[in-house]
């Protein structure tokens, strides 16, 4: 269809510049869209224009040559909008659009570094200074400093040495920390310089940016090569980007996706995965990977992690298009993503083939690296010796967010620790920690994980939490049987109680005020019962016993009274009427010597409370 509307234009067009029929052409002019497709017809339309020889056509043709000019630096082409407004200054007669053609130039220019074509020396020369000391700071092995590659970059963003030297300056950042947004920014430079000056770099350089870009995607982000195909395309047989594409092929056939060793999501919907493979290839019998010249190696492991190296020291010393003499090296400390999501798989694979003390090797170098000092101290005192049980919830969201695997490695290691303290029945009570561990499974959906180890770990958990709230529960009862049985006893051992009890403040036994509702006076009960409970209280003396059973039945005593509205009446009565003297005593029912709320003694509240 379009191909059809080009012709009959072409026709058309044909058929009206064949008299130089200018209110026609000026007629088609008017219908032109403002759009990149609309280009070809815009040029046509000034060629014919340029053919009439009037003052008026030529104005119309500087004027869709402007026009044209504008479309391509919407679309991102200046260089090519370069002719457009070049035209209009080269035109015969002059034209109103020729300002506006010289102020569109003196902003490519600039942009572009064509110093030669401005007229103000000035912006050439500030940019050579700013050039000389962007490099001096390079070549003393210096970082440059952050408002001196702005003010480098504003000055001419896309010249093709500010694009190189801000790689150099980024490359030199690199070989001290292998930092993701780093390696982002060279690529996106490498991006903008073949885009825009893919005409001024040779084939040769133009493999070696994509092999550059390769490797920075693979080992520094962690991501797929996608370069590679672009280097491939250029050249199927250089050497570099064949041999990497080997590589990278053997390792995504045995490695998990990424993702699914940094995104919950996708950690939890991880199934049906061979994680022997992985042991296979890296530790294992698998066939060893060959690769230029490393003869190096014992197993795959070591093979890919001299790779690395390798190719990011190459990177470093050879950057391409670099005109800096000065060569750098990876410092020691630098670590790649892709070292630490290795070292993370293998850290789950040897998990998965229960070998704990193996896994736990690879587990502390991504922990070294990735977790805080805080975050890791946290972790290990949960997990290694189920301290910190406070903060221990929060310690594993926050690794489970960024690592889950991690965050699972430590929940593994908090189930052994615990099995070894209930094996070695120190009486540890646990049933806090199984509560936490069921807590943090459930708010992070591991029951309906795809992922097998997830689920038996979420089985254990769940499984065995339950039995430990059940014991705890028949340990409480039981107990709360025993204080019982010994209130009593007490209770009938004691003298009897003298009838007045307006020496006692039962609501100060209680923490409350005399104005206190029913409700307040159940609510203070349970609270302190529950704290005075002997389960609550760990391992007590002979004489600390006697005393807590002896707080214990001065709560139920006041709990006895107060919660009966007919005797505290008469209790504050008494309070309120102390110092009065009084036949009988207004509690009781006129047994002498009986207990002072009736006949009956109380009855022992703890245990019966809902």
């Amino acid at each position: 269809m379009l191909v059809c509307v080009l012709w009959a234009w072409t026709v058309f067009l044909a058929s009206v510049s064949a008299s130089c029929d200018f209110p026609a052409l000026s007629r088609l002019s008017q219908n032109l869209r403002y759009d990149e497709s609309a280009l070809s017809e815009y040029s046509q339309l000034a060629a014919q224009l340029a053919l009439c020889g009037t003052r008026d056509a030529e104005q119309l043709r500087c004027q869709l040559l402007y026009k044209s000019g504008l479309i391509q630096v919407s679309s991102g082409n200046d260089l090519a909008a370069l002719e457009h407004f070049e035209a209009i200054l080269n035109a015969p007669d002059s034209s109103t659009f020729k300002p506006l053609a010289q102020k569109r130039l003196r902003e490519i220019y600039q942009k572009y570094g064509y110093w030669h074509k401005l007229s103000d020396s000035g912006i050439a020369k500030h940019y050579e200074t700013l050039k000389k000391s962007f490099a001096a700071h390079l070549k003393r092995n210096e970082p440059v400093p952050l408002p001196l590659r702005e003010e480098f970059q504003n000055l001419a963003p896309l010249a093709l040495d500010t694009l190189v030297l801000l790689n150099d300056a980024l490359y030199y950042d690199l070989s001290r920390s292998l930092g993701i947004n780093t390696a982002q920014s060279i690529i996106e430079n490498y991006k903008t310089l073949l885009g825009k000056h893919k005409k001024l770099v040779s084939v040769t350089d133009k493999l070696k940016i994509h092999h550059a870009i390769a490797v920075l995607q693979m080992f520094v982000m962690s991501t797929p090569p996608t370069s590679l195909m672009n280097c491939l395309a250029l050249d199927m047989e250089y050497k570099p980007c064949r041999e990497l594409s080997k590589l990278s092929s053997r390792i995504n056939k045995v490695n998990p996706p990424f993702t699914a060793m940094t995104h919950p999501d996708q950690f939890l919907s991880l199934h049906e995965f061979d994680w022997s493979k992985v042991l296979d290839f890296y530790t294992g019998g698998a066939r060893l990977v060959k690769f230029a010249d490393i003869k190096k190696g014992s197993n795959n492991l070591e093979i890919v992690q001299i790779v690395e190296k390798t190719l990011l020291d190459d990177m470093l010393l050879n950057r391409p298009l670099s005109s800096i003499s000065e060569q750098w090296k990876l410092a020691t400390t630098a670590t790649s993503v892709f070292s630490v999501t290795r070292d993370l798989i293998l850290c789950e694979a040897y998990d998965q083939m229960s070998k704990p003390k193996i896994a736990e090797k690879f587990c502390q170098k991504v922990e070294k690296e990735k977790l805080t000092p805080e975050v890791l101290e946290a972790l290990h005192a949960f997990s290694d010796s189920l301290q910190n049980i406070e903060s221990a919830k929060e310690t594993l969201h926050k690794v489970w967010q960024d690592f889950p695997s991690l965050a699972l490695h430590a929940v593994r290691k908090c189930l052994n620790t615990l099995s070894i303290k209930e094996k070695a029945r120190n009486g540890m009570d646990t049933t806090q920690i199984w509560a936490l561990l069921e807590t943090f499974t459930h708010e992070h959906e591991w029951k309906g994980s795809q992922n097998e180890a997830i689920s038996k770990a979420n089985r254990v958990i769940k499984n065995t939490s339950g039995k430990k709230r059940r014991e705890h529960q028949e340990r409480f009862q039981q107990q709360q049987q025993h204080q019982q049985q010994q209130f009593f006893r007490h209770q009938q051992n004691a003298p009897p109680p003298p009838n007045d009890l307006s020496k006692k403040n039962l609501y100060k036994t209680l923490g409350l005020s005399k104005d206190s509702s029913s409700k307040d006076i159940r609510k203070a009960y349970l609270t302190m019962t529950r704290k005075h409970h002997p389960d609550k209280q760990g391992q007590l003396s002979d004489e600390e016993k006697r005393k807590n059973e002896e707080k214990m039945s001065r709560i139920n005593e006041a709990y006895e009274i107060l919660s009966d509205e007919e005797k505290r009446r008469d209790y504050d009565n008494q309070r309120s009427n102390t110092g009065q003297q009084r036949q009988q005593s207004p509690f009781g029912n006129g047994n002498s010597g009986g207990f002072p709320f009736g006949g009956d003694r109380f009855k022992m509240n703890f245990g019966h409370f809902r």
